[in-house]
């Protein structure tokens, strides 16, 4: 390759990540302190769809489509102050559910990832 298509590379690797930051958001601590963080009774928020949350979910989780209109109104009972664990099945739509949290005003919000590696590190779960 030459030093030309390179840079091209580079920079459009480079557009790609931070275009990727500016969508999601949310924090990320490893799932064993997440697992634990739940079994203390956070609030757990499940951004799947209808589908996938009847497959099995979070033990007490709040299911909240990310996709569905509604999803701002379900969350809105939350309190803003505490932290807010989001899951789905990779970790990405957690993620831009964790930048409409964010936007909405919630201090501490975590992007746990997906809920088979939640499921497998501990977490009570509901089938």
């Amino acid at each position: 390759m030459t030093r030309t298509t390179l840079f091209v590379v580079a920079v459009a690797a480079i557009a790609l990540v931070v275009a990727y930051r500016m969508l999601t958001g949310g924090a990320t601590e490893p799932t064993s302190d997440v697992v634990a963080a739940i079994e203390r009774g956070a609030s757990v928020v499940d951004v799947r769809t209808p589908g996938e949350f009847a497959g099995g979910h979070v033990a007490g989780a709040l299911h909240a489509n990310v996709f569905d209109g509604d999803f701002e109104q379900r969350v809105d009972r939350l309190d803003r102050s505490e932290p807010v664990y989001l899951y789905c099945a990779s970790g990405a739509r957690s993620g831009r559910a964790a930048a409409v949290l964010e936007g909405m005003g919630f201090e501490r919000v975590v992007n746990a990832g997906g809920f088979d590696d939640l499921a497998a590190a501990g977490a009570p779960v509901e089938r």
